[in-house]
């Protein structure tokens, strides 16, 4: 067996490196940057034979250290086995798999088989999980080593169309007495096996709250806010008074377990409550999607060098927060029932009044007054036959004396 301390300083490398795995941005505006460091950081397995047709050719994986220009690090492995790396700073630039540089090798066909690996491969997948596949191996199970050289030799079947020599798979391995060739081989074909589905290119990670900020009236449930997340909600922090609830459209109220992608989501408000704002604040966890990252580069004669892919990840924090405020709930004056009085019909006499009114005088005794007196026509009448009279007695005497 190779010394054991290759384990140990592995487990810590690896721990550094998961530690330092803080957000990263899916698509910044900037490219993002990075520089292979030297192979004292590096982790190496056993050397293994991989052949391709008639060519045949020894490599040593390598489970590298590679520093991004924001401080953090990832750990990766060499896609393009023809290829040389180059350590020359920020030389590195993050790309889709669609710009793998060599658009004759079987990368991209492959892509997301490649990406399986890495996600079942080591690191990934850790020692204890990879032993517990059932896989034919030696009674000791798989190694650190065996683990590095298995996966890397897997990403080189996928991105160049090279295989491990089934009959000579660890260069010096038997001959060294570490018996390495069965749990390499034994992890190797499983990793290219039927088991390989395929992963799609990895995703950022997500969460969100739509819309950030509702109005609402105290006696209300205010929303629905909808989260939207390719992660797991961990928490719900929520800021608002005593009295005001998280909870679904019927009224249930909700816990962080109860939130997921699609979940729609209200704020309750009391009846009585006066005017006020809150927060509700949604934590979580990304999926793994560091994984499968792609960076490629030039050497400084312009040349391509060794595309880098990225092989470990720890999840990102997310969060998500949303505002809320409320209005008093409108008084209404209450309703007043007036009865209008009953009413009473007082019909009021009025009192008599006894007026004396001259008598008109009459024409004639006897007969009653109708209200005109026939009198002044009477005598006008008179007077003007008596009138006429004269006049025409008059005219007579006239011709007389004539």
């Amino acid at each position: 067996m190779r010394s054991r301390w290759k384990v140990a300083a592995a487990t810590l490398s690896l721990a550094a490196v998961s530690a330092s795995f803080a957000a990263l941005p899916a698509a910044a505006a900037e490219p993002v940057k990075g520089t292979l460091q030297p192979l004292s950081e590096a982790v190496d397995g056993y050397a293994v034979n991989m052949v391709k047709g008639a060519h045949s050719q020894t490599k040593t994986p390598f489970l590298l250290d590679f520093k991004l220009t924001s401080g953090e690090h990832l750990a990766v492995y060499c896609v393009g086995i023809d290829i040389g790396w180059t350590f020359d700073n920020e030389a590195m630039t993050e790309v889709p798999w669609g710009d793998y540089p060599d658009q004759s090798a079987p990368f991209k066909a492959n892509a997301n088989k490649v990406n399986w690996v890495l996600h079942h491969g080591y690191p990934n997948a850790s020692l204890a999980a990879l032993n517990g596949l059932g896989l034919d191996t030696n009674a000791d199970g798989i190694e650190l080593d065996e683990a590095i050289s298995a996966t890397q030799a897997a990403l080189w079947h996928f991105s160049d169309g090279y295989n491990l020599n089934p009959q000579d798979p660890v260069n010096g391995g038997g001959n060294s007495g570490d018996d390495a060739e069965k749990d390499v081989l034994a992890l190797y074909n499983y990793l290219v096996g039927p088991a390989n589905v395929g992963i799609g290119e990895w995703t950022a990670g997500a969460l969100k709250i739509n819309p950030g900020s509702l109005s609402g009236t105290a006696g209300e449930r205010v929303g629905p806010f909808k989260v939207t997340t390719n992660g797991t909600v961990t928490a719900l922090n929520a800021q608002l008074p005593a009295g005001v609830k998280i909870t679904d459209d019927k009224g249930k109220v909700l816990a962080a377990a109860d939130i997921k992608n699609d979940t729609e989501f209200y704020v309750e408000i009391p009846a009585g409550a006066a005017a006020g704002n809150g927060t509700v604040k949604l934590s979580g966890k990304s999926p793994v999607i560091e994984l499968g990252r792609l960076f490629t580069g030039k050497h400084a004669n312009g040349s391509n060098a060794q595309p880098l892919i990225v092989a470990s990840s720890d999840t990102k924090n997310l969060d998500a927060t949303a505002k809320v405020d409320w209005k008093v709930k409108p008084t209404t004056p209450p309703s007043t029932s007036t009865t209008p009085p009953t009413t009473s019909t007082t019909t009021t006499v009025p009192p008599t009044t006894t007026t004396t009114v001259a008598p008109a005088p009459q024409p004639s005794p006897g007969l009653p007054d109708t209200g005109a007196s026939i009198l002044v026509p009477a005598l006008a009448g008179l007077a003007l036959l008596g009138g006429g009279a004269a006049a025409l007695l008059y005219v007579r005497h006239r011709r007389r004396s004539a």
